[in-house]
């Protein structure tokens, strides 16, 4: 006759039910597996949650910021949208358009929004890329535009409200060539983030029937 686990623990001990595969070592063994599990997602909702925030920012500067400063500015086109590039006597006419009051309130957007922006998209671009690639030179490979990106973004922002600081503004030539590579940049950072998925999920099926020949 079979003992009772009640029986077998008296002679064996507490353990000797758990042990012989009772339940409670089965919901142990199920717990610490969904648990090891559960991080997995928090990358992916991270990156959702960033590029969430960065087209939202996104949104604002080219739906209400810049279409308010171009108002301001009589109709002429902010610095930041000529990916073609601008000339010094081009930045002069916005800051003559502007006044002294304009040329603050657009130096006030580019230290806050326009500096979230290229930061939040880089951070939140960078970690996409990171769970595509694996770690090593191909992972940096993706990821130097997007850091080339936010050096030009940020660093445009610097040289075009130095140009407007002042009446004559200074010398714009920096500025514009910033705007031309962050143009590029950006777009070369979205490109970068599509492909490094598109590597994944192409190289997942082979993996899969790899093993499925194993």
């Amino acid at each position: 006759m079979s003992k009772t686990p009640a029986q077998r623990a008296r002679k064996h001990g507490p353990n000797a039910a758990t042990a012989a595969g009772g339940p409670s070592s089965t919901g142990a063994a199920g717990r610490s597996g969904s648990q090891g599990q559960q991080p997995e997602g928090n990358p992916n909702l991270i990156v959702i949650a960033g590029i969430g925030a960065s087209v939202f920012l996104l949104g604002y500067s080219f739906l209400l910021a810049l279409p308010g400063f171009q108002d301001l500015a009589g109709g002429l086109a902010m610095p930041d949208t000529l990916v073609g590039g601008y000339s010094t006597e081009y930045v002069q006419q916005v800051r003559t358009a502007f006044g002294a009051d304009g040329a603050g309130q657009y130096n006030f957007w580019h230290k806050t929004a326009d500096t979230i922006f290229p930061l939040l998209f880089a951070l939140s671009w960078m970690l996409l890329i990171g769970t595509q690639v694996r770690r090593g030179l191909l992972r940096w490979f993706y990821w130097a535009p997007v850091l080339l990106y936010v050096i030009a973004d940020l660093g445009e922002n610097l040289a075009i409200d130095a140009a407007l600081a002042t009446d004559p503004v200074g010398s714009a030539a920096l500025a514009s060539f910033l705007t031309v590579a962050k143009s590029v940049l950006f777009v070369l950072s979205l490109a970068a983030g599509a492909l490094a998925v598109f590597r994944k999920r192409r190289a997942t099926p082979r993996q899969t029937t790899g093993a499925g020949r194993g």
